[in-house]
Parts: structure tokens; sequence; C-alpha cells
């Protein structure tokens, strides 16, 4: 009778935020919100090279993976919120769509074996017994104290789809505004398989993101052609993106000895640190394919059998030589600060080494990272300034087409499409 009454209270609240928030929220992103929470992944179980979207009342399960740096971590609980196309609070109510509990507290967790940091490792997977969809769309899990849902620690995102089309779609170094340079563009068409679009213009909302970053997210694309139950999408301005440069790398899996990119280790009690190589501006260089992971890092060590709890958090130490880019700010980029540029990931200039320098700490495994260039004020990143930008590096598109129709409450996601124009396409394809 509690967890019942419980329910309908939760309920009636969400109803009064549905009704008078909605629109004033900010979007939401996987993103942390204290210090010692560290490691956040979410991905799809059992899949290292994925992004976080599954099909309704399909098999694969969304994993949320991350740790809380303290000697007892602590309790913590979860709950779900429906999305719209833009990541802010939809207008349904939970009963509305899933089955289940709106609070669950996180059961699935263990503390560190043989650390020299201490902390406790925590997973959630959906869909489980106590959380079930029933529509598809953007989904935010928000974690917070399991006694107070106010103190809420980080929010993870993921999408579900009902697959009711079809994508084709390309990537090319030729585009609108130069050949074979700095850019991509995006070509793609939607076929119209088991649901008929009648004004494509209007009921369609369509996000494009480049290597899973949402900062540079295109949106506002309308179709060029419908022709025959095919929704072209050609020939586009909004579809071209900086090329970028393939993800510097580094990996640390044990203290014993210096692994990729790295020049020393050493124990200063109480953490282990890892001095990396200075390196260098890439930009105005000619390009150099490696072959990264798009972003990515993955927990590993080498002296253990479960990475999630027997690896060690070191501090690592990024050097960066270049001359003072007194106009803006360089920052480090990847999954490894899910993509937030913020102080975090700063890096602050030594006048005395004459280099951009940060520490930050981080859990053993390999690495992606960028150093991105941000103008003083501004929103947008470039890697022109510090990577340079190339027609033939390896990039991965995430095409989402979303649909509501007049009258319609919420926003479907009825197709995902992963694109690549990696010479080693076939390794990445799901």
């Amino acid at each position: 009778m509690y967890t019942y009454l419980k329910y309908i209270v939760i309920t009636i609240t969400d109803l009064f935020l549905a009704c008078g928030y909605a629109n004033a929220q900010e979007a939401y992103r996987t993103e942390t919100f204290r210090e010692n929470i560290k490691s956040l992944e979410v991905g799809i179980e059992g899949e290292l090279l994925s992004e976080p979207y599954i099909e309704l009342n399909g098999e694969k399960k969304i994993e949320i993976i991350f740790d809380v740096l303290h000697r007892t971590g602590g309790r913590y609980a979860y709950s779900v919120i429906h999305c719209d196309a833009d990541w802010k609070k939809s207008t349904l109510l939970p009963i509305e769509y899933m089955n289940g509990f709106q609070q669950v507290t996180i059961d699935d967790y263990a503390n560190s074996i043989n650390t020299m940091t201490h902390y406790t490792n925590y997973k959630i997977r959906f869909p489980n017994e106590n959380t079930q969809f029933t529509v598809s769309g953007n989904y935010v899990v928000q974690v917070y104290e399991e006694d107070n849902m106010e103190n809420i620690i980080l929010t993870a995102c993921f999408s579900l789809v009902e697959p009711l089309i079809d994508i084709d779609a390309s990537v090319s170094g030729n585009t609108d505004i130069d050949f074979n340079k700095e850019h991509q563009q995006i070509d793609f068409t939607i076929h119209q398989k088991n649901l008929t679009i009648t004004y494509p213009q209007n009921d369609l909302k369509i996000f494009v993101y480049q290597n899973n970053n949402r900062n540079d997210v295109r949106t506002d694309i309308q179709p060029m052609t419908i022709i025959n139950r095919q929704i072209q999408y050609k020939h586009n301005r909004n579809l071209i993106f900086e090329a970028g440069n393939e993800y510097r790398r580094i990996e640390f899996l044990t203290h014993r000895y210096n692994g990729m990119g790295v020049e020393s280790i050493g124990f200063y009690n109480p953490y282990y640190h890892a001095t990396l190589f200075q390196e260098k501006i890439h930009a105005n260089t000619s390009y150099l394919y490696d072959q990264d992971q798009n972003g990515r890092f993955f927990i590993r060590c080498s002296e253990c059998r479960e990475p999630d709890t027997e690896a060690d958090y070191y501090i690592v130490h990024f050097s960066l030589a270049s001359e003072q880019m007194r106009e803006g700010d360089i920052y480090i980029a990847g999954e490894l600060f899910n993509n937030i540029n913020d102080h975090r990931n700063r890096m602050e200039y030594n006048t005395e080494t004459r280099a951009y320098e940060k520490a930050v700490m981080l859990k053993q495994g390999l690495y992606n990272y960028q150093y991105t260039f941000m103008e003083k004020g501004g929103l947008q990143t470039t890697l022109k300034e510090t990577e340079g930008s190339f027609f033939e590096t390896e990039n991965e598109y995430v095409i989402a087409v979303y649909y509501r129709p007049i009258g319609a409450r919420y926003d479907r996601l009825i197709g995902v499409r992963t694109i690549s124009n990696s010479r080693l396409q076939a390794y990445y394809k799901k």
C-alpha cells in the first residue's frame, strides 16, 4: 500500500512538472555533478564500440557504469525521465512511458579491491525487473542519494528506437564548400518502410552527431526531394562538418612499465602519477592515419581479472607545447570528460615550460582524446588551431530521426543509423 501511495505522489508531482516547467528546463546531458564521481560510461551491455541506442522491446540492454571515490561508497537510487528530441523533459507521465517503479535503489555495486584509491563501482542495466519501457524516444536517468532525491550526482542519457524506417547514408570529403580539404559532408535518404510520413518537413526532426559529441549537433534539416516514399537529404550545407583529425591515444595498464604515450609512472602518496610525453600542435602538419576509437575510453588493467573493481586511479599529467593563445582556451576533449568542456578539462598555460598543462584523475585503461580550442566567450570548439582538419580523417556519424505528427504528444525515435568513412568500417559495424 505504501509503495502504491508513493507512486501516486510521484506521478502527481511529475504532472505539475510536466505542465509547468518542461519548457523551461535545460537539455539533459550525460554528466556528473560531483568531483568524486568518475568513469561514467553509457553504452550497450557487452559491446565496446557502441552508442547508447537500443531497440524498444529488443534483446539488448543499456548499461550505465560509474565509480564513487570513497571508502564506503554510499546508497544511491535512480529515476527515469522521458525526453523530447531536444533532450528536454517531455509532457508524458511515468505511467505513460514505463512499467515499474519511478524510484529504484541501485543494488548492483562492489567495492574496489587492492587499489590505492578506494571506490565503489555501480552498474545499472535497462530494461530490468523494476523498469520496463513502453514508448520510444530519448531517456535520461537521474542518480541521486537514496534518501534525498534533490542531491543528484549524475545524469545518463540513452535512446530507445522503434525501427519504422531505413536510412541509407554516406560521408564524403567532396563537400559543397571545398573539395577534399578540411570538411566532410553527410548525405542520406529515408525509406518509409512501415510508416507513411505525410509531411516530413514538419513531422520529422533529425539530429546528426559526429563521434557521439552533442556539442556540434546538426538539426533543422529539411529534405531536398521526396520521391516514391524516399525522402532525400543531399547537398545540405548544414550537414557539413569540420573533419578534424584522428584522436590521440594513451594507455596505462600497470605501474610496472610505461604504456603508450606515457613517459614515466611513479607513486607519490596517496596516488600513482602518470606523466605523459609532452605533445605538439598538429595543425599545419600533414594528415597521418592512426586507428583510434573515435573519442572513447576503455577501463583495463594488465594484472587484474575484473577491471571495474581492480583497476586503480592515476593522476595523469598532460602537456601540450605551444605559444599561449590569449584569445581563447585549450581543452582536453573526448568521452573521458563526457564531451563536456568546463574547468575539469580546461588546461592552464605554464609560462616556464611554455606549454598548456593539466593533471586529471583517470582510471587505468586506454583513452582517446584531442586538444580543442574555444574562443573566450564562445560556445563552440574547433580543432583547426590544435589538431588540424583533414578530409581523410575517420569519423563516425549518428543520424537520429524523430517523428511527431500533428496532435502527437511526444517524439518517437523511428530510426538510427551509424555510418563511418573508415577504411576499417567493417570492424566498427555492429
